[in-house]
């Protein structure tokens, strides 16, 4: 096989994973089949199944694939620079919307974990949902760690708590944003922010 060859391959990988990702958003897991991501990406449904053995391996890539966008997206946001407050907010503002972005995902999510529910993707599934979780909370957690060793939060409070509350907050708002998509996601985050920062900043 020639480079170009290999290229052209190589390149149908995410072609396939932003196409089944959008058809998993407006469709839902169960409904969607092979076929109707290889038409939404213009290849034959064969070629899917050169890259992916299956629908759930295929949702698995997703999921991998989705979370490599948004830590690209937060180390941006981190170099950015500044106070460890102005990280912390920008962090927030940043989970904002990637809630609004990814809103139907949750459902996606929800429908997966329980059709995996006594099958083989069950354990996969909730391995996945944990090392992404604690990957996130690790990040979080580091922040409110360095601003602790620089005098700018609170040095009593555990980092590792503010990190999963922060998690937890973020993941809540999307599932009530799929049922009520009135809720203002933004001025949500703004109001936990300034609580959250409140709390955590240190004053003389």
């Amino acid at each position: 096989m020639n480079s170009a060859t290999t290229s052209t391959r190589g390149e149908k990988r995410p072609l396939i994973l932003r196409a089944a990702t959008e058809v998993f958003a407006e469709q839902g897991f169960a409904a969607v089949t092979v076929a109707e991501i290889a038409n939404r990406a213009g290849i034959g449904k064969g070629t899917v199944y050169e890259y992916f053995t299956s629908k759930d391996e295929l949702l698995f890539a997703v999921f991998e694939w989705m979370n490599e966008k948004i830590f690209e997206r937060i180390a941006e946001r981190l170099d950015e620079g500044g106070t460890t407050l102005e990280r912390m907010q920008r962090l927030l503002d940043l989970g904002a919307e990637i809630t609004r972005e990814q809103v139907e995902m949750q459902a996606v999510v929800l429908d997966f974990w329980a059709a995996s529910r006594g099958t083989r993707s069950e354990e996969r599934y909730n391995q996945a949902c944990r090392t992404t979780f604690r990957a996130y909370r690790r990040l979080i957690a580091d922040v409110v760690r360095q601003g602790q060793a620089t005098r700018e939060l609170r040095p009593g409070i555990d980092a590792d708590a503010v990190a999963t509350m922060v998690v937890a907050a973020m993941d809540g708002l999307g599932v009530q944003i799929f049922f009520d998509r009135e809720i203002d996601s933004t001025a949500t985050v703004d109001g936990f922010g300034e609580v959250l920062l409140a709390g955590l900043e240190l004053r003389p």
